[in-house]
């Protein structure tokens, strides 16, 4: 593919509107009664090849992330070699951080800082020549996130069957509240 073809993957307003798409996946999660995390991958040219959002509730898979199941929608679009871009409404943790490095994925775009869990600054790459370092963007529609979760504890607060979600997200939310100074997020750089 040629240079030209390429997409900036720096472009603000793309990951603006990379991010509005993982929002509307979000919004699903909550539809589903989900902790309301979503997530696209879009290739080189910019065209999303794979949504997702967490669906760990209705599937019982712990693994069920949003990040997880776009990556499953994308199974046969991802190409060995051309960039991939992963937008996540929720930093990813550390399993699907490991998983976009596996993937080859260029470019990490997330909303909300996840500090407990921040797979971001967690993980390195290993030495291998096929796994590579993504490039770090965050808080690109972290209001908007925020407030999702907001809207998930308002709809759940009272139901006993919600209790390891809703710690999780009062968690989320008291370590991201208003004010707060966010960790930076580091960049990697191959050695």
């Amino acid at each position: 593919m040629s240079r030209e073809a390429q997409i900036d993957q720096k472009n603000p307003e793309l990951h603006r509107e990379w991010m509005r798409q993982a929002l509307g996946e979000a919004r699903r999660a909550l539809e589903d009664g989900e902790a309301p995390i979503g997530s696209v991958l879009i290739d080189a040219r910019g065209a999303i090849i794979g949504r997702g959002h967490n669906t760990m509730r209705e599937s019982g898979i712990v693994t069920a992330h949003a990040e997880m199941n776009a990556f499953v929608a994308a199974r046969r679009r991802i190409v060995p070699g051309e960039s991939i871009i992963m937008v996540s409404t929720l930093e990813p943790c550390v399993m699907c951080t490991g998983a976009a490095m596996q993937a080859g994925v260029t470019t990490v775009v997330f909303g909300m800082r996840a500090p407990a869990d921040s797979g971001t600054s967690r993980v390195h790459p290993p030495d291998s020549p096929n796994t590579t370092a993504p490039q770090v963007v965050g808080d690109i529609g972290a209001d908007e996130s925020r407030a999702l979760f907001h809207e998930w504890l308002e709809q759940h607060r009272d139901d006993p069957s919600r209790e390891e979600q809703r710690q999780f997200i009062e968690q989320l939310l008291a370590l991201t509240a208003d004010g707060e100074m966010p960790k930076p997020v580091p960049e990697f750089s191959p050695e």
